[in-house]
């Protein structure tokens, strides 16, 4: 009985602070219904006649102006930087698990051979057909090993390379980044001093507001503490 009532409690506070939550969401919902309606700070700008207003704002145009161009840049280098990282990987993956059956160093003495029949082909006048048939098919046998290892090789060239783009990108985007956070901060002073001119105070900035949204997120990914689950836990705990 002593459990039974238990659970009934924390069931009990579970819905109590449920309706609360509830009232009080209601309470923020109608907390501006009827009263004085307040205006949004673009809807002041384009009111105000204050010189002072217009200039700050025609600053702030040229900063948003560049920052949305440096979020296209950014997007722009991320993609590239993805394509370049998953190029790398697989090209990389092959060349290591194909490296002890390659013999790269072939390369020069297959030319080298090559060379000398071709060099001969084309001098020897007296040369029977069948020994001009051996050497043509000497040749494209030596053209055929010579195109797998040349691809090999290139294929080796090329992570290099890669890499090399993969540190571009990324610099790139460090560089971007910090660009945008450089705007960020600017267009703060910019809107604080846009607020001080209107004679607004208190509003968030650019950065407090991003921070709030992080932490909102955040808080939304943490799971919920159940009063009932706590309840039954407790309950199970007991029994054992």
């Amino acid at each position: 009985m002593k459990e039974s009532s238990e659970i009934t409690t924390k069931e009990g506070i579970a819905q109590q602070q449920q309706g609360n939550a509830q009232q009080g969401s209601q309470h923020t919902e109608n907390a501006g219904i009827g009263g004085p309606e307040r205006k949004s700070l673009s809807v002041l700008i384009k009111e105000s006649s204050n010189p002072e207003v217009a200039d700050i704002k025609s600053q702030i145009d040229e900063c948003r102006r560049q920052r949305d161009a440096l979020i296209t840049s950014i997007k722009d280098y991320r993609r590239k930087l993805e394509y370049k990282q998953a190029e790398n990987i697989a090209i990389s993956k092959f060349v290591e698990s194909e490296k002890d059956n390659v013999e790269i160093k072939k390369i020069g003495y297959l030319k080298r051979q090559k060379n000398r029949l071709e060099f001969k082909l084309s001098t020897e006048a007296r040369m029977s057909l069948d020994d001009e048939k051996a050497i043509i098919r000497k040749i494209a046998e030596i053209d055929g090993q010579l195109a797998g290892l040349l691809k090999f090789a290139r294929l080796q060239r090329k992570i290099g390379y890669i890499q090399n783009d993969i540190k571009e990108y990324t610099e790139k985007l460090n560089e971007t980044d910090k660009s945008i956070r450089e705007l960020d901060a600017k267009l703060d002073g910019l809107y604080a001093s846009i607020r001080k001119a209107l004679g607004i105070h208190g509003a968030r900035s650019i950065t407090q507001q991003k921070q709030i949204k992080r932490r909102q997120v955040q808080k939304a990914a943490q799971p919920e503490i159940n009063m009932e689950d706590i309840a039954v836990i407790k309950k199970k705990g007991k029994a054992e």
